[in-house]
């Protein structure tokens, strides 16, 4: 019986039978798996085709549609372009065989699937390709190929990509070709038993296939030729030039230069010599042989294995040079080459422009300063007690934190007492939430002052009971409402900070920071779309003392995208994954207006993709609206010589969405961007005038708006990027330093940056030990410092110490206020000479039996002791230490500041207050003195009867 059919009832048994299983066709199976692969990119493309369409209206809405379509239009040209080539590739090798109809559509429809695939690879590097394109130069050469910079880092990155494409496009040619030969030999019923192996090899051999190994072996010899500008960014682990090319890569006939120079030759030699071999192989196979074929074939493998030798032996050449001849003679060798290094490295990383300067604090014997003129200083007047960041233990988990992760129960936040307390104090309502806590600086009664604050957001990006259904998401809860604000200072006798900016509505001490509209639709917790003006349905305002506040958005308030089509309802549906409610909710009308990309990194990501943004974006008040000021550096690591260093916050959780870290060795502090936290209105500043920069302002000339164009209120607020001044100064300038190359190569003065106990006590007086972090202070500027416009200025600083030691050896610090933004300077105390280092403050304090004693009291009433941040304040012949000691019930946990520790010439005192702890320092220093008065004069009159024979 035939397998196909149907087995027929057996008569009278009252069953029937099953049909046996069989296994379909090959070409069944194909056409099948060809139909499901065809579907599931036809989603992939609507997919990406949504996001398309989601740029654009919001391009619309920020009316920056010209930098849509330069996108837009270069993309769709690489989309055309891949899709040709990879199409071609694909489907002519198809074409020229004779296969038969059936057989060449069931291969041309997979080569329209990888060219669709491999078109969306490529239009996605459009921005590659754009600044390829587009730039403009360093007008600086490197040292060894005397290229402009320019090629390096706008140049050959687009080189690369297109020639992985170009490399992949002849391996799909190759494979598809090899396919065609093995159906087509199916097909004319060539026999493989019994034929030698170059015969079987030679059935495959078509011309395409021929073909397709030539140019495969032509583009691997263009991919070595680029690779030689790769002796540039190389890594050198074991050279004391740690990146690029060392004297052994470019020097001499047996350098890695003339290596690549030879392996180019070797390639083409191989490709010629594959192709010859594959074609006398063919003719075999099809009966043209000729007598002295062996002997060809042979010749031919004798100059394969011959090439073979030659890269091989000259590469070994390369290495016993390098190990017998460089490595005995460094660094006098490699002096030039260690200077290029040094060199590029400082210019990626910004660090030409530092000033150093030496810094002399007093020691212990030294003449006491009047206390009035330590407590009149900018510094000590606003030290941050209260801390405008939160800290968070890492991914990758430190031992010593093993401890902390257990007793909270996995939380991984460590100290965050000024987020803490907005969040029980000020959070006020269920639904709304202070996800972080900054720092800013404002000015009160013509007083520079610095402030801690945090924005009350209503986050969408947990499952909540309030946010269960589609209208409570997206139509009802849809904005957060207002900023809690403190002098980060100023200590409440409650051990709180003292609010100057608090409740719903707000409610103000300072009229300075008083915002006229207080709505937060485009905050850090807003994570999916919200609606406005939805039908038959009001969004909540705010909450009041009876009911609600509700809201009708006007006509041009915000940015939001009106939901006025069919297109737009499937596009936004799609994306929030909501595709039936957004299709047929009737809430949703004509003049129903989506908000959406409404986090702020999120926003400028969709825009200028090609800056890096740091983590941490702030809120401030600008002329009486709420903005987030976020940083935008420009970076390449394509900077020839440049060592690299990591951008990002290693922790990355100073808000819910990680932000990936990149390696770097090129950066620019370049951009100013501004988000309006109510409507969500975008802008971007710049302020770096170096060729990355110059060169995305040349693409996009309607993108950003010069610096001297941003409004006073918020140009008093900008920052210098925090995880930048990291990146320079922990990553690079504790070795660079160092710029004479023999210094360098001995690396006699390297530092580390210093060390700090922070957040809880856990147990046996045991404590966290952090990195000391960059940190805000305003300093008074000239003496020690240099000059500047203002008498303060609001600065950055972070502390280091010799590598493997605690005493303090510099500190890096930068200029925030116009016009003398971006001002660096480390003070350095020469070595030497001892200065006491953060590390040895926080010991000092750990010792103190009066703190030691109070610390074991609290612990056995239940109390929770937090060690605040150290705080190093440099006064002009002095450093004092000030960390602030916060309690927290373990019942409740409400943190509160309880005491102020001070470190001051080696003596250390725990107050009330920092004035306080610092009289009580001054008043044991002057109790001391007349006893090494009296010291010193008993010995010197001993000293005097000895001299008279008494």
């Amino acid at each position: 019986m035939n397998q196909n059919e149907t087995h027929r009832a057996a008569s009278g048994q009252g069953w029937s039978a099953v049909g046996l299983p069989f296994l379909p066709s090959p070409g069944r199976l194909w056409s099948r798996a060809m139909v499901v692969l065809a579907v599931v990119v036809a989603v992939f493309m609507f997919d990406k085709l949504t996001v398309v369409l989601g740029d654009m209206w919001l391009m619309e809405a920020l009316k920056l549609e010209s930098i849509f379509w330069t996108n837009f239009n270069t993309a769709a040209f690489l989309w055309v372009v891949a899709f040709v080539v990879y199409f071609a590739a694909g489907a002519v090798p198809a074409l020229l065989s004779d296969l038969g109809k059936v057989k060449k559509s069931a291969l041309i429809l997979p080569a329209g699937i990888i060219a669709v695939l491999a078109a969306a690879g490529l239009a996605s590097q459009y921005d590659a390709f754009l600044l390829g394109t587009g730039h403009v130069d360093f007008e600086k050469a490197d040292p060894i190929f005397g290229r402009d910079l320019g090629f390096y880092v706008f140049d050959l990155p687009y080189y690369w990509i297109a020639y992985f494409y170009a490399a992949a496009a002849a391996k799909t040619n190759l494979i598809f070709a090899i396919i065609c030969a093995v159906i087509g030999a199916q097909q004319s019923g060539v026999s493989w038993k019994g034929r030698p192996i170059s015969e079987r090899i030679g059935v495959l051999a078509t011309f395409p296939v021929r073909l397709g190994a030539l140019v495969a072996a032509t583009l691997a010899a263009i991919g070595i030729y680029l690779g030689r500008y790769e002796l540039l960014f190389k890594d050198n682990y074991d050279s004391s030039v740690h990146v690029g090319a060392a004297y052994v890569d470019v020097t001499g006939l047996f350098s890695n230069l003339n290596y690549i120079y030879l392996s180019i030759v070797v390639v083409l030699g191989i490709g010629v010599v594959a192709f010859r071999a594959l074609g006398h192989c063919r003719d075999r196979a099809e009966g043209k042989s000729s007598s002295n074929d062996d002997g060809k074939l042979r010749s031919l493998g004798m100059a394969f294995l011959a090439l073979v030798l030659v890269d091989f032996g000259f590469k070994a050449a390369v290495e016993v040079r390098d190990v017998f001849f460089v490595s005995p003679n460094e660094p006098v060798i490699q002096l030039d080459y260690i200077s290029y290094h040094i060199e590029a490295t400082r210019e990626g990383a910004g660090l030409e422009g530092v000033e150093r300067r030496p810094y002399n604090p007093g020691n212990p014997g030294d003449p006491l300063p009047p206390i009035e003129s330590i407590l009149s200083s900018a510094a000590v007047k606003n030290v941050p007690l209260w801390p405008g960041f939160s800290s968070y233990l890492e991914r990758l988990l430190d031992p010593q934190h093993a401890d902390r992760v257990l007793m909270t129960g996995g939380d991984s936040m460590v100290y965050g007492p000024t987020l803490e307390h907005f969040a029980q104090k000020q959070k006020l309502r269920a639904y709304y939430r202070i996800i972080g806590a900054d720092f800013a600086r404002y000015t009160i009664n013509g007083e520079q002052r610095m402030v801690v604050s945090g924005v009350r957001e209503l986050p969408l990006y947990e499952p909540l009971p309030w946010l269960g259904y589609f209208g409570q998401r997206y139509m009802l809860y849809t904005h957060g409402f207002g900023m809690v604000m403190a002098p980060a200072n100023e200590v409440t006798p409650e051990g709180a900070p003292n609010l100057v900016s608090y409740n719903i509505p707000s409610e103000y001490v300072w009229p300075e920071v008083e915002l006229k509209n207080e709505r937060v639709y485009y905050g850090e917790g807003s994570a999916t779309m919200a609606f406005s003006n939805v039908d038959r349905m009001q969004e909540l305002d705010y909450p009041t003392s009876d009911d609600r506040a509700e809201l009708f958005l006007g006509e041009g308030e915000t940015t939001a995208v009106s939901m006025d089509s069919f297109w737009k309802r499937l596009v936004f549906g799609w994306k929030s994954t909501k595709i039936v409610e957004f299709l047929f909710s009737d809430l949703i009308t004509d003049q129903t207006r989506v908000h959406f990309y409404r986090r702020p990194l999120e926003r400028l990501e969709r825009i200028a993709p090609f800056l890096y943004y740091d983590a941490n974006p702030y809120a401030v008040v600008a002329d009486g609206r709420m903005q987030w000021i976020v940083n935008g550096i420009t970076t390449s690591d394509r900077y020839p010589y440049a060592r690299y260093g990591q951008l990002g916050d290693e922790s990355d959780q100073r808000s819910p969405f990680p932000v990936k870290d990149m390696w770097v060795n090129y950066v620019e502090d370049s951009v100013k961007a501004v988000v309006d936290a109510y409507s969500g209105e975008v802008h971007f500043y710049k302020l770096s005038d170096s060729p990355i920069t110059r060169s995305w302002a040349r693409i996009y000339p309607d993108l950003f708006e010069d610096i001297a164009e941003m409004p006073e209120p918020l140009l008093a607020q900008t920052t210098y990027p925090s995880q930048l001044f990291h990146y320079q100064f922990d990553d690079l300038w504790i070795y660079y330093h160092m710029n004479d190359p023999m210094y360098f190569f001995n690396l006699e003065d390297m530092w580390d940056d210093a060390d700090e106990v922070l957040g809880p006590v856990i147990a046996d007086g045991k404590a966290i030990r952090f990195s000391n972090e960059p940190f805000p202070l305003i300093m008074d500027t000239g003496e020690f410092l240099p000059e500047a416009s203002a008498s303060t200025q609001y600065s950055m600083l972070m502390a280091f110490t010799p590598e493997k030691a605690l005493n303090l050896r510099a500190l890096p610090l930068v200029y925030q206020d116009w016009p003398d933004y971006g001002k660096r300077v480390v003070l350095e105390v020469p070595k030497g000479e001892y200065v006491l280092g953060p590390e040895q403050a926080d010991s000092l304090i750990d010792q103190d039996p009066e703190i030691s004693a109070q610390f074991a009291l609290w612990n056995r009433r239940g109390m929770d002791i937090i060690r605040g941040h150290t705080v190093i304040i440099p006064l002009a012949s002095e450093v004092l230490y000030v960390e602030p000691i916060f309690l927290r019930s373990r019942q409740n946990a409400v943190t509160q500041l309880s005491k102020v520790a001070v470190v001051f010439r080696e003596r250390v005192a725990m107050a009330d207050s920092l004035e306080e702890a610092l009289q009580a320092i001054y008043q044991e220093i002057e109790e001391d003195r007349p006893q090494t008065i009296a010291a010193n004069d008993e010995d010197a009159a001993t000293t005097v009867a000895l001299a008279s024979g008494e």
